[in-house]
C-alpha cells in the first residue's frame, strides 16, 4: 500500500469532515484536489462521483463512475466492478456499455479471479464454482449497496437472509457480552470479505451485529434470490455447500476440540468429507449402545441429547446450529453413550469413521484430549440425570 503524502491525508480528513456535516459541494471540491495529486486512487474517483450524484449532478456522476468501472476491470478487481456496474445501472437500467461489461465479467471470470489472487477465504470463491449460466443469473440479482459511516447493517438475534460482500470500506463485527455488558469489538473486515454467513447458511437468528468503520459499497445477495435461481439452476445448491463447508465448517472445527489440533491443510481435507442429510422432526440419528459410524455437523435445525433410565428418557443435552455430535465414542471406539434426535427439520453434515480416522490418525494427542473431554461430559450427564431424578421426586 503507498503511503500518503501528508497534503493528501490533510485534503481527505477535510473532505470527509464536510461530507459527514452534509457540506457536499465543499467535499467535492477536496476530493477533486485529491485526484489532481493522485489520479490513480480510484476510490477517490468514486469518492467524486458520489458527491457529482448527490448534489444533482448525475451525468457527470456516471462518466466518472463508468470509467472507473473499466479501470476495476483492467486490474482485475472483480467485486469491485460488480458493485459499481450494479450501480449504475440502478442509476441508468438502460446502459447498454455497463450492461456489456457485467455480462463480460461472467466470461473473464476466472482470469479476473486468478490475476487479483484469489485465496480461499476471499468473497471471489462465491462466485468461482458457478457455471457461466448460473453466474449471469446470481448476478442479475445482486444488489449494490451503499452505507454511511456508523450504520448498524446486521444486529446480533435478528433474522439472517442474507450474505454481505464488502466492496470497498471496513465493517465492524460487533458482539454483546453478558459479562462486560457492552458490545466488543470482535473482527474489522475490509475489500473482499464475506460476513453475514453463518446464519444464511443455518437459518439461524444473527450471532453478532456488523457496523460501517468507514462510508462503504456492499453486495448483497438475498437467500430469497438464491432460492429463485435454484429453482431453475438446482446444482446452485452444491456450490452453496461448497462454500458453507469452506467458509464455517473451517471454523467450527478450528475452534472445536480436538480438532483444533489439526493442521488448516488436514482441516480443509476433513472439510471437504463431509456430505448432507436433511432429517425430519423426531428422528433418532444415535441410538445408546450402538456403534459410531459417522461424525455429524448440525447446519440448521435443533437436536436433544437424551439417556434412559430404568425405562425412562432423560434429556441431557440440547444441540444446535454449529454444534458437533458423535466425535468421542467415533475417535475412542467406543459404543454411543447417549441418543440423539432431532427436534425439528434438521440438515445434517456427516463424515464416516474411516475418513475421519484416516486424517486423525496422525494426531496422538487427539485421543488424550478426547478421553479428558469424554470424562467431562459423561460427568456432567451424570448430573443431569441426578437432578432429573430429584426434580420427578419432588413432583411426586
Amino acid at each position: 500500500m503507498i503511503e500518503k503524502s501528508d497534503e493528501e491525508k490533510a485534503l481527505s480528513e477535510r473532505a470527509q469532515r464536510y461530507r459527514e456535516r452534509g457540506e457536499l459541494a465543499k467535499a467535492l471540491v477536496e476530493f477533486k484536489r485529491l485526484a489532481e495529486i493522485n489520479p490513480e486512487d480510484l476510490e477517490v474517483q468514486v469518492h467524486i462521483g458520489d458527491m457529482l450524484r448527490k448534489v444533482g449532478r448525475e451525468p457527470e456522476s456516471l462518466v466518472r463512475y463508468k470509467y472507473v468501472l473499466s479501470e476495476y476491470v483492467k486490474k482485475g478487481l472483480f467485486i469491485q466492478a460488480i458493485a459499481l456496474g450494479k450501480l449504475i445501472l440502478k442509476l441508468d437500467p438502460e446502459d447498454e456499455e455497463t450492461i456489456q461489461v457485467l455480462k463480460d465479467l461472467s466470461s473473464q471470470r476466472e482470469n479476473l479471479l486468478v490475476r487479483n489472487g484469489v485465496h480461499e477465504t476471499s468473497a471471489p470463491l462465491l462466485f468461482a464454482d458457478f457455471s457461466e449460466e448460473e453466474f449471469e443469473q446470481v448476478l442479475a440479482r445482486i444488489k449494490s449497496v451503499q452505507v454511511n459511516t456508523g450504520s448498524l447493517i446486521c444486529k446480533e438475534g435478528e433474522k439472517g437472509d442474507s450474505i454481505f460482500v464488502i466492496s470497498q470500506g471496513k465493517i465492524g463485527i460487533y458482539k454483546y457480552t453478558i459479562k462486560e455488558k457492552k458490545e466488543v469489538l470482535l473482527n474489522v473486515l475490509e475489500g473482499g470479505d464475506i460476513f453475514g454467513e453463518f446464519s444464511f447458511f443455518s437459518r439461524q437468528r444473527r450471532s453478532a451485529s456488523a457496523k460501517a468503520l468507514t462510508d462503504c459499497t456492499l453486495l448483497e445477495i438475498t437467500r430469497e434470490d438464491f432460492d429463485e435461481v435454484q429453482k431453475v439452476y438446482p446444482n446452485i445448491a452444491d456450490v452453496l455447500l461448497t462454500l458453507y463447508k469452506k467458509r464455517v465448517v473451517d471454523t467450527i472445527l478450528a475452534l472445536s476440540p480436538p480438532f483444533n489440533v489439526l493442521s488448516p491443510q488436514d482441516r480443509r481435507r476433513l472439510v471437504e468429507r463431509f456430505s448432507g442429510q436433511l432429517m425430519d422432526p423426531n428422528t433418532v440419528v444415535i441410538r445408546e449402545g450402538s456403534l459410531p459410524r459417522f461424525l455429524y455437523l448440525i447446519k440448521s435445525g435443533r437436536a436433544e441429547v437424551f439417556v434412559e433410565k430404568e425405562g425412562t428418557e432423560i434429556i441431557v443435552g440440547h444441540l444446535a446450529a454449529g454444534d458437533i455430535f458423535g466425535e468421542i465414542s467415533l475417535l475412542l471406539g467406543r459404543n454411543h453413550s447417549a441418543s440423539v434426535r432431532t427436534v425439528t427439520r434438521t440438515e445434517l453434515l456427516m463424515a464416516t469413521k474411516e475418513d475421519v480416522e484416516k486424517i486423525l490418525g496422525a494426531y496422538a494427542q487427539i485421543k488424550e484430549q478426547l478421553k479428558k473431554y469424554s470424562r467431562e461430559r459423561l460427568e456432567e450427564a451424570h448430573e443431569r440425570v441426578l437432578v432429573s431424578r430429584e426434580e420427578e421426586k419432588e413432583w411426586v
